[in-house]
């Protein structure tokens, strides 16, 4: 008779608003075997020896979360057998191996990709979690699929992951549209008939009439492009105005700042997005092979993106950019020449606060009176 292992899923305490699928796999998998498994968010403990510890990892910026939390296992379950994954750890394993000893297993895991994720580890989750693809055949140069999830492969039987009796779908596909079973996954959704999102954003390049007809005619809450470089100019506006013309509303864009562009760029790509009536939701970037968290561009300053930053958290909510125009303008200005300095009358107007409350303030950009302070663009 086979011997019941335990196994203990952990998933490091930084911040995340999804839970993490990859242990949700495993989780299903060991169970298929019989093994009892546990699951624990940062360093929680019980009385309990384990066979076998997975901890799994995000960003690289969540580098001292992930280090501390190997670590801690690492000491605390010296018998057990530690195994390390996920996108950080693909993407710098050299590095943790070096922090913790322990050798990361590098891209997806073959074994559980197919295992439908254990959803009990998560019972009030809303929503089911899958891919249709992996990977993606573009080569963005600030994106880590390529490393993480370099071909491109698909997953025939996506639907099995879909648990009936949560209210919606999200998928996490990096490309969708380039998949040839674009057309049967319509169908399958379309038997399902359940809201869902591309959560990570569709190829707006690759968007056409027909694929708009398609999709108006489910129930996709929200639809999800990029706008991530000037290069994607005139693409994504097109998107959003054939979507728009099939009664596609909710409409919301990816906006990458901090890398290669500049404070008057990323201006135009919200402006543009602002005039169309699309939410904006921009998205700093740091480097995917390195631990920063503090990383500035050399078109960028400190002032102004700690400026960006007050915007997105005090004055809109959820870090999204809305459709009002008169706030926006308000905000942002008329032109994209005086933006950096709107950035630094931010900046210094709440160093100021801070520096009178002698302590860390909340700088409440809802009192701003620009008028006064002679913020009106020309």
């Amino acid at each position: 008779m086979k011997k019941t292992k335990k196994i203990l899923l952990v998933e490091p305490d930084y911040k995340s608003l999804y839970p993490p699928l990859g242990l949700m796999k495993i989780s299903t998998w060991h169970k298929r075997q019989g093994d009892a498994v546990d699951f624990v968010r940062g360093k929680g403990l019980n009385n309990r020896k384990y066979d076998k510890v997975y901890i799994t990892t995000l960003f690289t910026y969540f580098a001292e979360e992930v280090i501390e939390t190997i670590n801690f296992y690492k000491n605390f379950y010296p018998s057990s057998e530690l195994k390390v994954g996920g996108i950080f750890a693909t993407l710098m394993p050299e590095y943790i191996k070096k922090q913790t000893g322990i050798a990361p297993h590098i891209g997806l895991l073959k074994l559980v990709e197919n295992c439908i994720p254990d959803y009990s580890l998560f019972p009030t989750l809303k929503y089911s979690l899958t891919f249709t693809t992996r990977g993606c055949l573009r080569n963005c140069e600030y994106c880590a699929v390529k490393t993480h999830e370099p071909n491109f492969l698909l997953k025939e039987n996506w639907e099995n992951d879909i648990d009936l009796s949560k209210s919606r779908i999200v998928f996490w596909d990096n490309n969708w549209f380039f998949s040839p079973n674009f057309s049967k996954d319509i169908e399958k959704l379309k038997k399902i008939n359940k809201p869902f999102d591309f959560n990570q954003g569709l190829d707006a390049r690759l968007f056409t009439v027909e694929k708009a007809r398609l999709l108006s005619s489910l129930r996709i809450n929200p639809l999800r492009f990029s706008f991530d470089s000037v290069r994607d100019d005139g693409y994504v506006q097109r998107a959003i105005k054939t979507a728009q013309e099939f009664g596609i509303d909710d409409i919301r864009v990816y906006v990458l700042y901090n890398f290669k562009d500049s404070p008057e760029d990323f201006y135009y790509r919200i402006n543009e997005l602002n005039k169309l009536g699309a939410l904006s939701y921009p998205m700093r970037y740091r480097p995917i092979d390195a631990i920063d968290k503090h990383y500035i561009d050399v078109n960028w300053n400190k002032e102004s993106l700690r400026a960006l930053k007050l915007i997105l958290t005090f004055y809109y909510s959820k870090g999204m950019i809305r459709k009002n125009r008169a706030a926006f303008l308000k905000i942002f200005g008329t032109s994209p020449k005086r933006v950096r300095e709107r950035f630094f009358d931010i900046y210094m107007r709440d160093k100021e606060k801070s520096k009178a409350r002698k302590k860390e303030t909340v700088f409440d950009m809802r009192n701003l009176n620009w008028e006064e302070a002679e913020m009106i663009a020309v």
